[in-house]
């Protein structure tokens, strides 16, 4: 029989109301004539990364995260490569990685889908951020207002009301002074004035209906960056509008979409930066390559049928 593992985020689960999805995998796993799952909490010192390794070491043959953006990041830098398979029960704040990949914010249709989806095979992108050597970036990364909202959400609004508490933070730094930035793409440099955000990404959507990469495929073994540079604030008007009626790769002077299989973005002066949602410590430089399908994702198989399953493999 398969041996599941849950990396948990317990101080996520503790603010969670309903169904505790621990037990609601147990249930599901009891039913199918498996054994209980066998937890692994984060602690502060580790979003999940040790606690995903550990669970290999035990011989994992499914690791289910319970969490946020930033611990499903940390997961899948130590599940990446291994051919074991990550599920995503969404109890963060922006849960981006679920709503992409169409798996349900709630934890009963979550837990349904670690319990009987398909794998499908995604591409990550692999950080060099410094001190997060290894770092992966399953949905999106940025610098500039893209971090700050992240840096400045507060916490207790983030617990009230999830990631509405990221559109206040983000009116709040709309007005902020641009940069000037450098973007290398495979090789090729361009720079950049009046610079407010630089966001790369596997995936395409974001909240409220906005599409920042509406041509991006997670698994096409490329990554999408797209340059925001209005002038003024005013001018996130017509941005906000073309990320609404989710046109393609075009480029204007306030938006300009690119892709390639190696992203460097640098700055003058070190840049705020984020990744999956989490915040890095500011630095000069945000490197990001693509490794194609190396992270088996566990989904809904009627959902993005443009990315092929790989199948769920049988129990032994």
């Amino acid at each position: 029989m398969n041996q599941v593992a849950v990396v948990v985020h317990e101080g996520k689960l503790a603010a969670l109301h309903g169904d505790d999805p621990c037990d609601l995998l147990r249930w599901a796993l009891r039913a199918r004539g498996e054994p209980a799952p066998k937890l692994y909490p984060t602690s502060s010192g580790d979003a999940g990364g040790e606690a995903a390794h550990a669970a290999l070491a035990d011989g994992a043959r499914l690791v289910v995260v319970c969490g946020g953006d930033g611990t499903v990041s940390a997961c899948a830098a130590a599940l990446a490569g291994s051919g074991v398979p990550m599920a995503v029960v969404p109890i963060g704040t922006g849960n981006l990685v679920a709503r992409n990949f169409g798996i349900p914010q709630d934890p009963a249709g979550a837990v349904q889908i670690a319990v009987n989806g398909v794998d499908r095979a995604v591409d990550v992108g692999r950080l060099d951020v410094g001190r997060l050597d290894g770092a992966v970036m399953v949905g999106m990364a940025g610098v500039g207002l893209d971090a700050a909202m992240v840096h400045d959400a507060p916490r207790w609004l983030k617990r009230r009301v999830g990631w509405p508490a990221y559109v206040v933070s983000l009116v709040r730094h709309l007005a902020d002074r641009g940069f000037t930035a450098t973007v290398e793409v495979d090789g090729e440099r361009t720079r950049y004035r009046h610079v407010r955000t630089v966001v790369v990404g596997n995936v395409g959507g974001l909240h409220g209906g906005l599409s920042l990469f509406p041509d991006a495929q997670p698994d096409d073994g490329v990554l999408e960056v797209a340059v925001l540079a209005p002038r003024t604030a005013l001018g996130w008007v017509p941005v906000a509008g073309r990320l609404l009626r989710g046109r393609g790769r075009g480029s204007s002077s306030a938006l300009d979409r690119r892709r390639g299989r190696h992203i460097v973005v640098s700055g003058q002066h070190p840049l705020r930066r984020e990744v999956d949602g989490e915040p890095l410590a500011d630095g000069p430089v945000l490197d990001v390559v693509v490794e194609p399908k190396a992270l088996l994702l566990r989904v809904d198989p009627g959902v993005d049928r443009g990315v092929d399953p790989v199948g769920v493999p049988d129990p032994a």
